[in-house]
């Protein structure tokens, strides 16, 4: 799949020229490593097929890897309770798998007792009625916020570009909690929470346990082979809830992004050696230049191109991830259609991009502006 993708997005590789932010690169113009896991985190079905779909994204993982992986999963999963439990057993039973699959090395036999009777025995969360009977451990201040994590692999590291060789990479995540709400993804890296580097879930959940219920972190991330900084919350914590209105000392405040115009053109484009594509004409928006804004607007194309043709851009794309300044921002479906907007704040460079894909034959421009904020 990866190769399919790459030759799909193979056609971006001239306008990309143009865009100050193309070294973001490496070999291809999306990550297919995030790809899989974001696939992994968003499948829907029996445990069996979700299981199925996580063991995919550590296929090729060797054993010793395996072996500390199934250690990380498992080690934390007495304290959690509910569908968090019921993700990280997912991802126990995947890796053992994959284990049995690769002859490893029998793991320990604890391991697979938890998590062959976790199904059966959820235990309550953190400060819930239930919990009496956890250890002693989980009377440390414990947080959450919605997130399901796993160690940052050497082979992971390399593949998503990561610099440092700390943090932890977001396996899954549930919804509605803090984590989707406030935007982190199935393949972010989570390098810093609070300003405390990570690299152990219990850790995480201790930091996150000192800030009271309700209130938000500050979270640096590893994104599209980027750091980001974003804010998180509200989290669930043992440490009572403050006052309504109330923020405690350090709530983290990051400043608003200026509102400017931006000169952008998008496309979708599909897979096989005679694909065709749409493109826009180049459009004019007015905004933050947020991902959340970008990923809106990148998703209204995909729809309009829909509408120009019923039936051909049928499969389904997760929501486009772009760079920190959203200059590009891209999304791949399962049949390996790319879907992409580039933008820039100077006209000509804006203009460089859409001559570049208005010369490209195989694609046609289709009659199109942003819809109205």
């Amino acid at each position: 799949m990866t190769q399919r993708v790459c030759k799909a997005a193979r056609a971006w590789m001239a306008a990309l020229v143009a865009v100050s932010g193309a070294a973001m690169l490496s070999g291809c113009a999306l990550d297919p490593v995030g790809l899989a896991v974001g696939a992994a985190s968003s499948a829907s079905g029996s445990e069996a097929s979700m299981t199925a779909d996580v063991a995919a994204a550590y296929r090729g993982t060797d054993c010793p890897t395996l072996a500390a992986l199934l250690k990380a999963y498992n080690d934390p999963l007495r304290t959690l309770g509910g569908r968090e439990r019921q993700a990280q057993v997912i991802h126990i039973t995947a890796v053992r798998q994959l284990m049995a699959e690769q002859h490893c090395p029998a793991a320990d036999t604890g391991a697979m007792a938890n998590a062959g009777s976790a199904s059966a025995a959820v235990t309550a969360g953190p400060g819930t009625a239930g919990s009496a009977a956890a250890p002693a451990a989980t009377r440390e201040p414990q947080g959450a916020m919605g997130v399901a994590v796993g160690p940052l692999t050497p082979h992971l590291m390399q593949a998503l570009g990561v610099e440092s060789p700390r943090g932890l990479v977001v396996t899954a995540l549930m919804p509605g909690k803090a984590a989707e709400l406030s935007g982190i993804r199935a393949g972010d890296v989570i390098l810093e929470v609070r300003g405390v580097a990570v690299d152990d879930a219990v850790q995480m959940r201790r930091v996150l346990g000192a800030v009271p219920s309700g209130q938000s972190v500050l979270v640096k991330l590893w994104r599209a082979r980027e750091p980001r900084e974003m804010i998180v919350g509200p989290i669930t914590s043992t440490t009572p809830a403050l006052p309504p209105g109330a923020v405690y000392a350090d709530a983290p405040i990051l400043p608003a992004a200026p509102v400017r115009e931006r000169f952008c053109v998008a496309q979708v484009i599909g897979s096989g050696l005679f694909a065709s594509g749409l493109h826009s004409p180049l459009f004019t928006v007015r905004n933050d230049g947020s991902e959340a804004e970008s990923a809106k607007l990148t998703t209204a194309f995909l729809e309009a191109a829909r509408k120009a043709q019923p039936g051909y851009w049928l499969a389904p794309h997760p929501r486009p991830t772009c760079t920190r300044d959203s200059k590009v921002c891209t999304s791949a479906s399962a049949d390996s259609d790319v879907l992409m907007m580039m933008c820039e704040t100077d006209r000509e460079k804006g203009a460089e991009i859409y001559e570049a894909l208005r010369r490209d034959k195989p694609l046609t421009e289709l009659a199109w502006s942003p819809p109205a904020p």
